[in-house]
Parts: structure tokens; C-alpha cells; sequence
């Protein structure tokens, strides 16, 4: 009993702690126009340089230039493979990333052509084995809660749209180095193993986790420090009847396991490893991924005696954001700023909405004509509001989670008892849609303390009947 109120007392702590500090994580921003103006750009392909060169054409360096070249500016894209191309993730896209799909206008081309999945059901299994399935699609009206789409289709999509839009898209062009001449306020792009060069006014790092070339320029200083599986099943060959499931076991948290359907069938089982368990460690990610699905009753049960799965395939992450994505002439974006939930293990959304604030931002910066680290800052200022102080609170729900996984169960135990309204709700919140301050709102707090309460005294009960047994 004394660690149940341990336990009790540390958790009403930590949330006190959470709304005394929420009131002051955010910084205010700067505003472009108080500094002074050094090379304004105009709208012209004419220029020998380009307004903007995006080196990474993943989800977020391609949505920047697919905003960046719809307005005019000449930008290039350089890719280091040619698409089609694989990337190794989960394959959920949550309704931000979706929003964005549709006003860039391939998110009907992706569901037509059976490469996106949309989700209508899906729910999560508590580390005590809590477990709902709710709907999801009718609640959210036009825009989906998720779609599941390969990232071998999803980044060419978004890629493909760049280029329409007029970004000059380069395939196979892998960056070298990039060295900034400050008496002509410019880049020079150098490939691997060419003469080429490009040279660009401003500079975009959006080359994914590893960053090399952030990591080159200094502003991306430490390694990433997460990791994830991922390995297709074959369609008929499975028992799962959702379209998307997160399970919570106990021995991973604060990480989890999920599958997600794709068309025909085709289901993604992946495994993601998240800082903060000791015992849990990125090199074992083979072990867990592999222990889960013959350990965990519930991906056992899911998958089914005769599932044909193919080889673990494996990805880095950088979560929790860096705290500098910003220098003279430079941003970087995405994967490569850690731009990835610290709880969930979730980035396309967050890298794809980073692209486009990005966008946004450096039009502002063009055409005042000052690129100077302080302007730059604005950018880092803008993401961060948006969604990167979440990061922060992400994190500690993390270590609650996986220091008292019976907040999981009792969230379960809530949505199973509020149904799929609560279910969206809980959506929102955990794909970082709104801040996971949210809840700490009554409608949210009171349900679930209500069931921690109960989970608490039946355990109570539980171990108090296991004693009198054994007197």
C-alpha cells in the first residue's frame, strides 16, 4: 500500500509541477521587420542563384518546396536517391499530415491509386491488458484521425508535387558539403563525386535523422538517440481485424509496438524504442522486436499461428527537437531538428507542418533580405510554439508512463468507458494535434483518475486476498 501512495503523491506532484511550469515554456517571438534589410529577392528564375537550396527531399524538405515553388520562389530540391525510395517508420500519417496531403492535392491520388489506407478503427492494449477498438472516421467528418501509406509512395507523392509546383527536383544528387561565402551572402552546394555546384541564398537541412550535413555545419551536435523497426505481413496470411492498434507492453515502455493496415491487406508491424528505460536499449532493437511478436499475448493473438512476415528493417531517430535549428542563411527541419514526439515515436506529421512554417518563413525572409542567425531564430521560434515545447511535456509523460504503467491502463479504462468521442479526443492529444497539457482538463483528469482509483483499490484487494490465502 505505502507504494500506491508513493506513487499517488509523486504522480499529483508531477502534474502541479506540469501547469505551475506550463505557464512559462514558450519564448516570445521576434519579428522579421526590426532587422535591417541586406539582399532582398525578387521572383525571377533569371537569378544565376537560387533563392533557397533543400538538401533532403523526405516529407518536409519536399512540402517546403512544394509551398516554396507554388509561390514563385526558385528553389532547389536535391535528393540522394532516385524515387522510388523506402524509408523505414511506422507509415501512419495523422490528420495534420493528412490536411496538408489534401491542400497540396495528392491525398485523393494516393487513396485512388490503393497506395493509402485510410483508418476507421483502431485503439490501444494497456501494459495490464486493457484493451478497446473504436471508431474513428465517421467522428473526425472529412479529414481522417490516420491513414497508414508506404513511405516508398508517400515521400515520391509529396516529392513529385514539389517538383510540379515548380521546385527543381535533382535525384541522385548526394550532398558533399556546403561552404557559405559571407561577402556575397551565399551558399555553395558541392555533390559527392562531381564537379557540380549550386549555389543558393539561403540553405534548408532536411536530410533526416543521421544529418550529416547539419552535423558538418555545426548546428546539429549530438547523434540520434532512438531507434524502430519495421517489418510488412502479408496480406490473408493474419488474424488482426482493426485498421490500426498501439499495445503498451509493460517490459518496452515507455516505447510500444503497433500494427497498421495498409491496402490490400498488408499490415506494419513495428517496434519503437524510446529513451528512458534502462533496460531497454537502442542496439536490443532486434531482440524486442522479435520477443514481442511470440511474447506479447495480445501481438501473438493479432497475428496469428501462420503470419508471414518479412526480414526487421531498421531507422534512427532524433526525438525531442535540437535545441538550435538555425544559423546565418540556414534552417534545418524535420527528422534532422529531432522534430519527433518524445512519447510517441510519431515525425511524418511534425516534419511535414515544420515544412510548410518553413515555407511560410522564408518567403518573409526573402523578401525583407536579412538571413542573419538572429532572423533565422524566428523560424526555430515558430516550430517550437507550434508544437516543439510539447516535446517537453511529452518526455515527462514518458517517464510517468514507464515509472507507473497503470496511468496506461487507467486511460484504457477511460476511453473504453467514454467510447469514441473520448477516443478522437485522446487522438488529438497523443498525435500532438493539441498539447498534452490537455490532459490535464477536468473532462479528462477526473475520468481518469476515477479509474486509477479503481484499477489501485482492485489491486489492493487483490494482494490483501493473495496474503490471507497464505496466512
Amino acid at each position: 500500500m505505502d507504494l500506491f501512495l508513493i506513487g499517488i503523491v509523486f504522480i499529483t506532484v508531477v502534474l502541479l509541477l506540469i501547469i505551475v511550469l506550463g505557464l512559462t515554456s514558450s519564448e516570445k517571438e521576434g519579428n522579421i521587420k526590426d532587422f535591417p534589410s541586406k539582399y532582398p529577392e525578387q521572383k525571377t528564375a533569371e537569378k544565376e542563384h537560387y533563392d533557397v537550396a533543400i538538401v533532403g527531399a523526405g516529407p518536409s524538405g519536399s512540402v517546403c518546396g512544394y509551398y516554396l515553388g507554388k509561390a514563385g520562389w526558385k528553389c532547389l530540391l536535391l535528393e540522394k536517391k532516385k524515387f522510388p525510395r523506402d524509408k523505414y517508420c511506422g507509415d501512419a500519417v495523422c490528420k495534420t499530415g493528412i490536411e496538408i496531403l489534401m491542400d497540396m492535392g495528392i491525398y485523393d491520388q494516393l487513396i485512388k491509386q490503393n497506395k493509402a489506407h485510410v483508418s476507421d478503427n483502431g485503439g490501444m492494449c494497456s501494459p495490464g491488458g486493457l484493451s478497446f477498438i473504436g471508431r474513428s472516421q465517421e467522428g473526425f467528418g472529412p479529414v481522417p484521425a490516420a491513414l497508414a501509406c508506404k513511405r516508398i509512395h508517400l515521400d515520391e507523392a509529396i516529392a513529385m508535387a514539389a517538383k510540379r509546383a515548380g521546385a527543381d527536383l535533382r535525384e541522385e544528387c548526394s550532398v558533399d558539403e556546403a561552404i557559405f561565402d559571407k561577402n556575397k551572402g551565399l551558399w555553395t552546394v558541392t555533390l559527392d563525386n562531381s564537379d557540380t555546384k549550386f549555389t543558393a541564398r539561403v540553405l534548408v537541412c532536411a536530410d533526416g535523422a543521421p544529418s550529416r550535413l547539419a552535423t558538418k555545419l555545426g548546428l546539429v551536435t549530438r547523434p540520434p538517440d532512438s531507434t524502430c523497426s519495421r517489418s510488412y505481413v502479408e496480406g490473408g496470411t493474419h488474424k488482426f481485424k482493426a485498421d490500426g492498434v498501439v499495445f503498451y507492453n509493460k517490459t518496452l515502455l515507455p516505447g510500444y509496438s503497433a500494427l497498421f493496415r495498409h491496402p490490400n491487406d498488408v499490415l506494419n508491424y513495428c517496434c519503437y524504442i524510446i529513451p528512458g528505460n534502462p533496460e531497454v536499449k537502442g542496439e536490443d532493437l532486434a531482440h524486442w522486436h522479435e520477443w514481442l511478436k511470440t511474447n506479447d499475448p495480445n501481438i501473438k493473438r493479432a497475428l496469428g499461428p501462420d503470419h508471414k512476415i518479412e526480414r526487421m528493417k531498421a531507422a534512427s531517430l532524433r526525438i525531442g527537437g535540437e535545441k538550435v535549428s538555425y544559423g546565418d542563411h540556414v534552417i534545418v527541419i524535420g527528422d534532422a531538428a529531432g522534430m519527433i514526439d518524445p512519447m510517441t515515436g510519431e515525425g511524418i506529421h511534425h516534419a511535414m507542418e515544420a515544412g510548410q512554417i518553413a515555407a511560410q518563413f522564408l518567403q518573409e525572409v526573402l523578401l525583407h533580405g536579412n538571413y542573419d542567425s538572429d532572423v533565422m531564430k524566428i523560424f526555430h521560434q515558430r516550430w517550437m510554439s507550434k508544437f516543439g515545447y510539447d516535446f517537453w511535456w511529452s518526455m515527462i509523460f514518458a517517464q510517468l508512463v514507464f515509472r507507473f504503467p497503470i496511468l496506461i491502463d487507467a486511460a484504457t479504462a477511460a476511453v473504453k468507458r467514454k467510447g469514441d468521442k473520448f477516443l478522437l479526443k485522446w487522438a488529438d492529444i497523443m498525435t500532438g494535434r493539441v498539447p498534452k497539457l490537455h490532459m490535464l482538463k477536468p473532462e479528462f483528469t477526473i475520468v481518469i483518475t476515477y479509474e486509477l482509483v479503481r484499477l489501485i483499490i482492485g489491486k489492493l484487494f487483490r494482494f490483501g486476498g493473495k496474503d490471507k490465502k497464505e496466512e
